[in-house]
This record gives C-alpha cells, sequence and structure tokens, in this order.
C-alpha cells in the first residue's frame, strides 16, 4: 500500500524532529550525533511508515528524498536571490 503524500510530509516531520532531538542529545553527552539521529530518524520514519500500512523501506527512502528536494529548492532560492542581488544578512538598526 503507498501512504500519501500528507502522511508521508507527516512522517517525515515527525521523524526528523525525533531524530533531531536525539542527535542533539546525543551531542551533549558527547556520542556521535549523526549517528544516532541518522538510526533515530530511521527507525521513527519505518515505525510510522508501518504504523500507517505502508513499506518502511519505501517510507524513509521518500522521505529522505522529499528532505533532499527542500533543501535543494532552498539553495536554489538563495543562489538565485544572490544573483539578483538580494543578500539575507543581519540588519542592525
Amino acid at each position: 500500500m503507498i501512504i500519501e503524500r500528507a502522511t508521508l510530509a507527516f512522517i517525515t516531520v515527525i521523524a526528523v524532529l525525533v531524530g533531531g532531538w536525539a542527535a542533539w542529545s546525543a551531542a551533549q553527552s558527547g556520542h556521535d550525533a549523526l549517528t544516532i539521529g541518522s538510526l533515530v530518524y530511521g527507525a521513527v520514519a519505518g515505525l510510522l511508515a508501518k504504523v500507517f500500512g505502508g513499506s518502511a523501506i519505501a517510507v524513509v527512502v521518500r522521505s529522505l528524498a522529499l528532505i533532499l528536494g527542500g533543501v535543494l529548492g532552498i539553495v536554489a532560492a538563495l543562489l538565485l536571490g544572490s544573483g539578483a542581488g538580494i543578500h539575507l544578512t543581519p540588519t542592525t538598526t
């Protein structure tokens, strides 16, 4: 069964938040934040995929693709804005 886009977005947001919290907690206690965060992200996304009746591997891959697409979209927007003379710099007033 294929999970709908809205459910995939929900799974991605929850998995990112829990994975980020796990990575932050691991970094605070001196452990490898990237490994812990990635493992927790994959486990949460896979578990939520099973709860919603989908394939865990397919949902994790689609979720990572969704995140990658978002990051690339932000980078492209910043580069296009920079080329147009729009810069994101802090102002002091």
